[in-house]
Parts: structure tokens; C-alpha cells; sequence
């Protein structure tokens, strides 16, 4: 005779328990994705050191620009007295022409701490993402960057990132010794079988709970979990060799802000001592006591020793920005008003 079946079969199934591996892999995402918010932290703290290097440098330049101007001042003065001098009778015609080449050599270095400080305001606008326009730099007082009283770089977003790329390869190791477990999954079935020759049926159900062992792997198991320890041995010496090196990182710039400081204190009275002489001595040439070519020195010496206070205390300024980079602080302990530093537009 001729029989006919139509069979139709769904089941459910449900994994209860997988040696753990899907909670150390979420743990292992959890913690990536953590590492990756220090990354950009990182990132931000490079970009401020960035810009306030550039800030601090165009305050530089300006201050550069100021003491050159300050020269040319002087020397016309020099000059206006000069010319008098030698109307009447009483300077030599080399002894003008000294000072006359003198005022040409302050106008080019004018000239050229004025391209200093349109290059360093081009930098400062580049780094914020603008192609050109004014930079306003706001008065110095207004400015707080603070050299940090606590040397502790415990919070060092590089630290911080390792830290949690080392959490992730411990949840690695967790998920690879998974595969020495056994899995349990619950299922749930149902059956439908039909004859349409006998008009016969024959439906069925079927739930449970199964364990499931993997008794040989080839030691595949084993081989996952020494590369993952293996991993997380590398990323703990990483973080090893990171703190030392931060630490050097932290001493070169402490070391660096000490000596600013002694070299804004050496040129604040090289300044002060300066500008006393130069005072003197353009007196005394007025008087006819002092040779041009001796003024000329005294002038030199004086916008030498400005220009090094002014490099000094810049030293000192990016060096605190340093250490706090170093120390994987912000530049700044409190945030500033929009454009209260520098603004380009």
C-alpha cells in the first residue's frame, strides 16, 4: 500500500552556562572600551600642551617685540643727541655712523621679532583648527597656570589606559580557561508528524536540560590560555617600563622648572643692572664722556639682557606646562572663560 508522512520539527534553545566566557568577554569589551577613553584623554592632553606652548611663545615674541622696539627707541634718542653733537662740533663723523649702523641693525631685528610673532600667532590659530585672523592674547595677570604642589602621577591617563588594557587581558585569560568547563544549555522541542493517506498523526514534545563536556580538544584550550597569560605578562611589564618612564618624564621637567626659575631670577637682575648702565651712559654721552661705540655696548647688552629675561620667563611658563603634562594633569585647575587666554577669529 502507499503511505505519506508530512513531518515538521521546532526547537528552543537556551545556553545557561558557558564556563563563563561570555561574562569575562563583556568584562573584556567593558575594559577596551574604557582604554580607549584614556586614549582620547591622552590626546587631549598633548593638544593642551600644545597650545599653551604656542600661547605662551607668543607672549614671548611680543615681549621680544616690545624690547626691540625699546632699542630703536633708545638709539634715536641717541641719535637725536648725536646729530647735535656733531653739528657743534663735538662728535666725530665715525662715531655718528656707528650709531646710524646700530639703528639699522635694531629696525632688522625689529623686523624680524615681528615675523617671529605673526608665525607664532599663524602656529597658535593652526593648532585650534583656523586657517587665519587676529590673535589677542589677554594680560598676563589674567593667566593662572600653576606648577603643581603634589608630583604624583597615579592618575596618569597613560597609566590609566594600560591599567585597563591589563584588566582586559585578565578577563582574555578568564575567557580562554572557559573552554575547560563544561557548557548547559535547556531546550524545549515540539514535533509534528501527519499522514494525509491515513489521515493519521503522531504529534510530539520534548524539553530538558543537557551538559555538553568536550573531553578532547587537541589542547587547544590549553594553547588559548597560555597565549592569553602570555598577553597579559606583556602588558604588565609595559606598565612597568611606563612608570619608570613617566617618573623620568616627571624629574626632567621638575628639574627644568627649577632651573627656569633660576634663570628668571639671574636675568631679572642682569635687567635691573642693565638698564641702570645704559641710563648712565646715555648721560654721559650726552655729556661727551663716552664714546658712541662704548654706548653701543651698554645699548646692546641691555636688549640682550631683555630678550633673555623674556626667554627666562617663558622657560619658566612652558616648563610648569610640562610638568603638568608630565603628571597627566590639565593645564589648567579651573576652566577659563572662553577666549580669556587667546582667541582667533
Amino acid at each position: 500500500g502507499t503511505s505519506d508522512n508530512l513531518s515538521m520539527n521546532a526547537t528552543l534553545s537556551y545556553r545557561l552556562y558557558n564556563g563563563g566566557r561570555d561574562r569575562a568577554g563583556l568584562a573584556a569589551a567593558e575594559a577596551g572600551n574604557t582604554a580607549s577613553l584614556h586614549e582620547m584623554e591622552i590626546v587631549r592632553s598633548e593638544l593642551g600642551f600644545a597650545v599653551v606652548k604656542t600661547l605662551f611663545t607668543i607672549v614671548q615674541a611680543g615681549e621680544t617685540l616690545t624690547a626691540r622696539q625699546a632699542a630703536i627707541d633708545a638709539i634715536d634718542a641717541s641719535l637725536r643727541a648725536a646729530r647735535a653733537r656733531y653739528e657743534a662740533g663735538d662728535l666725530l663723523r665715525a662715531d655718528l655712523l656707528s650709531l646710524e649702523v646700530h639703528q639699522s641693525e635694531a629696525r632688522e631685528n625689529l623686523i624680524r621679532a615681528r615675523h617671529g610673532l605673526e608665525l607664532a600667532g599663524q602656529a597658535f590659530l593652526n593648532l585650534l583648527g583656523l586657517e587665519k585672523g587676529p590673535v589677542t592674547i589677554a594680560p598676563e595677570s589674567e593667566i593662572e597656570h600653576l606648577a603643581p604642589p603634589d608630583l604624583s602621577f597615579d592618575q596618569h591617563p597613560e597609566l590609566k589606559k594600560l591599567t585597563a588594557a591589563i584588566q582586559a587581558a585578565e578577563a582574555e585569560v578568564r575567557q580562554a580557561q572557559g573552554g575547560y568547563y563544561p557548557t548547559a544549555d535547556a531546550f524545549a522541542g515540539y514535533q509534528v508528524d501527519h499522514g494525509y493517506e491515513f489521515d493519521g498523526s503522531g504529534n510530539s514534545w520534548l524539553a530538558g536540560v543537557k551538559v555538553n563536556f568536550n573531553l578532547f580538544a587537541g589542547r587547544q584550550t590549553q594553547a588559548q590560555v597560555a597565549a592569553a597569560k602570555a598577553r597579559l605578562a606583556e602588558q604588565k611589564e609595559q606598565l612597568r617600563k611606563l612608570s619608570l618612564a613617566i617618573n623620568l618624564q616627571v624629574e626632567h621637567a621638575r628639574l627644568a622648572l627649577e632651573e627656569a626659575q633660576q634663570r628668571v631670577l639671574v636675568t631679572e637682575k642682569m635687567v635691573e643692572q642693565a638698564e641702570e648702565s645704559a641710563s648712565l651712559s646715555r648721560e654721559r654721552f650726552k655729556e661727551g664722556l663716552v664714546l658712541s661705540s662704548e654706548l653701543i655696548d651698554v645699548e646692546k647688552r641691555l636688549t640682550d639682557a631683555r630678550v633673555r629675561r623674556t626667554l627666562a620667563l617663558t622657560a619658566q611658563k612652558i616648563a610648569v606646562a610640562d610638568l603638568r603634562r608630565a603628571l597627566g594633569l590639565t593645564q589648567f585647575d579651573t576652566a577659563m572663560q572662553a577666549g580669556s587666554a587667546g582667541t582667533g577669529s
